[in-house]
């Protein structure tokens, strides 16, 4: 039903169907004028009868029109349907009526013409003039064949699987590459808008198409102005922030001077307000510091120059994320993996976005829970890390949303539990420069989870 219901299928199906329709239209053409000529003696029917009528012809002139009434009467009725003979008054042999149609041609048999073709009621028709002793005549109609239409049928009958596999082969053959060639376009376009949709802005789909018709490198091209227009407004919105967060740096800087001044002077009725401040000035140097971590491009070049083993990462961030983990009263679950797993990183940036995720983890769990980790081996040289928390979890509408910059769901909107909404946006483009894919699901006893796979390096590292 995929198959039928997409472009192409239905391309395929169509042009197929009418290629074979368009095959039987031409046989019937073809033989339509050697059906329906009398002179066409190679499809004339019953030439064993056609060779007995002639030798009994060639008798009944030495023995008179008898020899051949005689003959006549012996033939089966099938057969005698076929044949009138009618002696010098115009008297048909077996006292049969003569069909209206036949008069033309018996007409035209006489001395002169003494053999005739033509079409009696659509069927072809040979008529004889057969001169006899003593002055008399016999003229002789043999129908030789069936009408047109019954001679297609018949042929279409005999034929008919020859006919059909040839056909089904030839333009089924013809109409795949048709519709392939119509709608790898298509195809195209598909793929660019998946890329494009998923943060690949840089890909561009005209030297695929190129070749094509005008109507499809005019899309293209505006596919990739599109495209284009849209990669330079977001790189220039993420310049802005970051611009924007540089130029608060320098207030920021002298605000935590002054709050440090203030609280220098030990003026015990401020306390509660300069905590207040202090709290403020800190919330907004993580944001900046986060905004700051995100990179101008989507694309990150730099090559991963450094290794790091997963187990002992995970080992190493749990024990030092354990202070703050009790304070929160969370503890770590750590289930890892039977071997070494070894990824290419470069600098400290797995470990920041690891970081991120267990900390989020211990802000959204409750007292007296755990968050668990796991690490596991997969297939085709690559690792599974599952971070698991006690929490409320996610709508599964917004699973894929929380990786973009600055989102928050409804029940995560405050800044004591809500953060706002960087640390998996920076995760997810980390993860992706290390060649690995990051997910989020709702477990089925409760919290969210967090899945990361990163590709290996050779065992033989």
């Amino acid at each position: 039903m995929k198959f039928i219901s997409s472009l192409f299928g239905r391309m395929f199906i169509g042009a197929w169907l009418t290629a074979i329709l368009m095959v039987f239209l031409a046989v019937y053409i073809t033989h339509f004028r050697e059906f329906g000529d009398p002179r066409q003696k190679d499809r004339w029917e019953g030439a064993e009868l056609f060779r007995e009528i002639t030798d009994n012809l060639r008798i009944s002139r030495r023995h008179g029109p008898e020899h051949f009434h005689h003959w006549l009467e012996r033939l089966p009725a099938d057969f005698q349907k076929r044949i009138y003979a009618l002696d010098h008054s115009g008297h048909e042999l077996l006292n049969r009526p003569i069909p209206q149609s036949m008069a033309p041609l018996i007409a035209a048999l006489n001395f002169r013409n003494r053999e005739e073709h033509a079409l009696v009621d659509k069927k072809p028709t040979i008529g004889f003039f057969v001169p006899q002793r003593g002055g008399d005549s016999l003229r002789v109609v043999f129908i030789a064949g069936r009408s047109k239409e019954e001679l297609l049928v018949r042929f279409l009958l005999n034929n008919f699987w020859p006919i059909l596999v040839l056909a089904t082969l030839a333009s089924g053959l013809a109409c795949y590459f048709l519709a392939r060639y119509l709608s790898k376009p298509l195809d195209n376009l598909r793929v660019a808008s998946r890329r494009v949709a998923a943060g690949d802005l840089g890909y561009r789909v005209t030297p695929v198409l190129k070749g094509h018709s005008l109507e499809l490198g005019e899309l293209a091209a505006d596919f990739d102005s599109m495209t284009a227009q849209l990669q330079e407004s977001m790189a220039e919105q993420r310049r802005l922030i970051k611009d924007v967060s540089h130029e608060l740096r320098s207030p920021l800087a002298r605000l935590q001077v002054a709050l440090g001044i203030a609280r220098q002077k030990n003026v015990g009725a401020l306390d509660p307000e300069l905590d207040k401040i202090g709290k403020a000035a800190d919330y907004l140097e993580d944001i900046i510091a986060d905004i700051l971590s995100l990179p101008v491009n989507s694309n990150d070049d730099r090559p991963l120059d450094d290794v790091v083993e997963v187990n002992s990462l995970l080992q190493a961030l749990t024990e030092e994320l354990q202070d703050e983990a009790q304070a929160q009263g969370v503890q770590f679950a750590l289930r890892q993996g039977e071997r070494e797993f070894l990824v290419a990183t470069r600098g400290s940036s797995l470990t920041a976005a690891l970081e991120n995720i267990l900390r989020n983890s211990i802000k959204y769990s409750p007292r007296g829970s755990a968050v668990e980790l796991t690490v596991t081996a997969q297939p085709e040289q690559r690792c599974r890390i599952q971070v698991i928390d006690a929490g409320s979890g996610v709508p599964e509408t917004e699973l894929e949303a929380i990786f973009r910059p600055f989102y928050r769901t409804d029940e995560a909107r405050t800044r004591e539990s809500g953060g706002f909404g960087l640390g998996l946006a920076i995760a997810q483009r980390t993860v992706v420069q290390h060649g690995g894919v990051i997910t989020a699901f709702n477990p089925k006893h409760a919290g969210l989870g967090i899945s990361i796979e990163l590709p290996l390096l050779d065992d033989a590292f």
